[in-house]
């Protein structure tokens, strides 16, 4: 592919080396990414032995094939690991946003933490309440996202569900929940979850020196409750 290329970057960007382009221009089409605000790439994955469509100065390029929509992925040269951003047509922007943040566009999954190769996660179907699943991803990812950024403060203050969970309250299992975008391209965030023998909480960091216990994040009691019973009965818990 001979492509014609023009980078944007933000203004604010003081190191485009080490950071992604806020768009591309290929073509004389105009692509953006930014559309997947909290989600993880999934299934979108090329290797050294995958000829690229272009090479900028800073990445490399592929077109993502058998998409639903027009779609670029770009890996920067100086990555240690996989860590690739995501590009959609500037004119599908609103249209592919909103179908990533539809919840019917996702298969939700369970399974134990450390699972690399996914081959032992189970697939969540059937009468499911999905709004108490929901609830309860949401929080992770907001949890996750603010805890990456060092901002707990504000309107994203999670101080009133924090608490500290002795760590031989603990089972020895570390289930994960999340949903990944039935085209495979997407997930929520895999973390592992702290479980007790009545609580599951979202996993903060420990402490080893000082409190022996976990800070965790709570979710309310019928999300718990559902969840527990949901991990019991696939065999997680």
């Amino acid at each position: 592919m001979i492509a014609s290329i023009t980078m944007f970057t933000s203004a604010c960007s003081f190191l485009p080396k080490y950071s992604n382009p806020e768009s591309i221009e290929i073509d004389g089409e105009t692509y953006m990414t930014g559309f997947y605000e909290n989600l993880w790439v999934e299934g979108i994955v090329f290797s050294e032995d995958d000829t690229p469509n272009f090479e900028t100065e800073y990445h490399i390029w592929w077109k993502v094939e058998n998409a639903l929509f027009d779609l670029y992925c770009a890996q920067n040269k100086e990555a240690l690991w996989w860590n690739p951003a995501i590009y959609c047509k500037k004119s599908q922007f609103d249209k592919v946003k909103n179908y990533y943040a539809d919840t019917d566009n996702f298969n939700y999954y369970t399974g134990l933490y450390g699972d690399s190769n996914k081959s032992n996660r189970i697939l969540l179907d059937g009468n499911l309440n999905y709004s108490l699943l929901e609830e309860a991803i949401v929080l992770n990812m907001q949890i996750e996202a603010n805890l990456g950024k060092g901002l707990l403060t504000g309107k994203e203050d999670f101080s009133d569900i924090e608490v500290h969970v002795p760590s031989d309250e603990i089972l020895p299992v570390q289930p994960v929940l999340y949903r990944v975008s039935k085209d495979g391209f997407f997930t929520t965030i895999q973390n592992s979850w702290i479980v007790t023998k009545k609580e599951i909480y979202i996993e903060g960091m420990y402490d080893g020196e000082t409190e022996q216990s976990y800070t965790a994040y709570k979710i309310s009691s019928k999300s718990n409750e559902y969840i527990l019973k949901l991990l019991s009965e696939n065999g997680i818990v």
